[in-house]
């Protein structure tokens, strides 16, 4: 249970001005002042939004991987590929499969200075994995396509290339159908940053939007 002390209680105000204003002063010489900053306005509450929906994702499923160093993101870029750029203009918290090497579910949470989003992803998706997918949706097309819509009806959307030929001709439209003739896909929805990222109500909207994701999780 979070005490007083560890309860997410919003990320501070001056959040997504520096998040805007990283992107301006990024660099290494400029580093250890924007970490000591970044660290209060996002490392801090980001921990502490993690532990607020941790029992939520483990009611789901108790499969997610929950160690802390996993789940968040850490202040730094990979310099491998930003060797100029030494903190991240983002962040985010992932619950993904822990005993899954590809094709792995996982429930997101990103924010930017501008918008935030959360959803379901697979993660290392391959051909295999999407074609074990699809023979799941042709047992249960009704079962899937209840849960898109239910999906659908609280702002989520299916996003992904889809096959120029469609793979099921025969079939009416459906939001199964839809997903069966992707080449791969994640479920996501952005929101505009608002006061809800200013209080606890945001751990709440996020718990709201994993439990949505239940039964879509457990038939892929």
């Amino acid at each position: 249970m979070n005490t007083a002390s560890n309860k997410f209680k919003g990320f501070p105000k001056e959040t997504p001005d520096f998040l805007f204003n990283l992107k301006f002063c990024n660099t290494i010489v400029n580093e250890k002042e924007n970490l000591e900053k970044y660290k209060a306005l996002i490392s801090e509450p980001l921990k502490q939004l993690y532990n607020e929906l941790l029992p939520i994702v483990l009611d789901i499923d108790p499969r997610f991987e929950t160690k802390p160093s996993r789940c968040i993101s850490t202040p730094y870029t990979d310099r491998r590929f930003s060797p100029s750029v030494p903190l991240k203009e983002y962040m985010y918290i992932r619950f993904k499969y822990a005993d899954l090497t590809d094709n792995i579910p996982g429930l997101y949470f990103d924010m930017g200075c501008d918008y935030y989003s959360c959803g379901l992803r697979i993660y290392k998706q391959n051909v295999k994995g999407m074609d074990k997918i699809r023979e799941k949706i042709l047992k249960t097309p009704d079962r899937f396509s209840s849960a898109l819509k239910k999906l659908s009806d609280k702002g989520f959307s299916v996003i992904g290339d889809s096959y120029k030929k469609d793979k099921l001709a025969n079939m009416p439209h459906c939001p199964a159908k839809s997903l069966y003739n992707r080449k791969s896909f994640y479920i996501g929805k952005d929101v505009k940053i608002n006061d809800n990222i200013f209080s606890g109500a945001l751990a709440e909207e996020i718990n709201a939007n994993f439990t949505a994701f239940t039964e879509i999780i457990r038939i892929i």
